[in-house]
């Protein structure tokens, strides 16, 4: 098996991060400049990535990007990738033929996620709990965020660089502990009679809890957008609830994780539904359930749990990569296409 680790990139570099309904773009003109920066899409305009990249970012610049970056959620098969939580693909064929780019590089949206976490400055994070001073850098350090879906990863540093170790640990099993979830969790959808993580921990999964707290409850759900339900957390009690088990769940999920990867560096909360739930995370129940794993509560304690505030930190993960792919140890031989081979 050959082992591809790069030293540089070809710049200009598109880096960009695919999620289920928007995708960002940037254009880093060299190993040492700052990026240039586009509006964000929605997937939903653009019938391929391709469609995408040409109307927002080539069509509005004169930098011509020679390598491709991108992040996305789905399995990276020998040709490309289908995603997840969106209707687009990328073929290597299609995409380097229709295009100015002479190597596409794929990557995991959360290993992306988890590329920027020694990259990320105390302005970009929120303390949750555990020592307060930023984390020591060279230690691992792991990444959650429900979104769309709910993504895992970690950050693992050996032999002096930083290993990306990206996987699906949005779909580990999570179950009721306390009598009043005992009487819910019959209640949630599950999948093929699972009730995994992100049948909770995303924001389809804060509509199906509210949904099992109304039925439990014997009342009828009046909401159906996750919007919704953190918005009437303050005057709705089904609502309230819903948030409160969300965080209470979401720190076991983060907790499970710390103490799989002994996570020395932090534990950071991503994803668009975290920030929505902010006051719900610094009101307790996040990080008592994250430090409930006896008899390791002496482990828990000495890690801290952080929520990132940054707008775009998978790009901030791509970037670094793209300027100093020496500080990683990626092997990218099987996701790493070129004009021509």
């Amino acid at each position: 098996m050959v082992h591809t680790l790069p030293t540089s990139h070809e710049f200009p570099v598109l880096i960009g991060d695919i999620g289920g309904t928007n995708a960002r773009f940037q254009i880093v003109e060299s190993p040492v400049s700052e990026v240039v920066s586009f509006d964000a899409v929605k997937t939903s305009d653009y019938q391929t990535v391709e469609e995408a990249i040409s109307s927002s970012v080539l069509n509005k610049t004169t930098l011509i990007p020679r390598t491709a970056i991108l992040a996305a959620a789905g399995p990276i098969t020998s040709i490309g990738i289908n995603l997840t939580n969106c209707d687009w693909s990328i073929d290597y064929n299609i995409f380097l033929k229709n295009g100015p780019f002479q190597e596409l590089i794929l990557m995991n949206d959360f290993e992306a996620q988890a590329l920027a976490l020694p990259f990320l400055e105390s302005a970009d994070l929120q303390w949750l709990g555990g020592p307060q001073n930023l984390p020591k850098a060279n230690r691992t350090k792991a990444v959650l965020g429900p979104g769309t879906g709910l993504g895992v990863a970690s950050l693992v540093r050996a032999g002096g660089k930083w290993i990306p170790v990206a996987g699906e640990g949005g779909h580990v099993d999570l179950g009721s502990r306390t009598p009043r979830e005992a009487v819910i969790w019959p209640h949630l959808k599950t999948v093929a009679g699972r009730i995994s993580a992100e049948q909770i921990l995303c924001g389809s999964g804060l509509v199906n809890l509210y949904g099992a707290i109304c039925q439990a409850d014997g009342v009828d759900a009046v909401f159906d957008d996750p919007a919704q339900i953190t918005e009437a957390s303050i005057s709705n009690s089904q609502a309230a609830e819903t948030m409160s088990i969300f965080s209470v769940c979401l720190g076991r999920v983060a907790g499970d994780l710390a103490i799989t990867t002994m996570a020395k560096g932090g534990v950071y909360l991503a994803g668009g539904v975290s920030k929505h739930a902010r006051a719900e995370l610094q009101a307790g129940g996040f990080r008592s359930s994250f430090d409930d794993k006896h008899p390791h509560v002496e482990h828990m304690n000495s890690m801290s749990t952080w929520l990132i505030n940054h707008s775009l930190p998978a790009l901030v993960g791509l970037k670094a990569y793209a300027q100093m792919p020496q500080e990683f140890a990626i092997d990218i031989g099987y996701r790493s296409w070129k004009c021509g081979s």
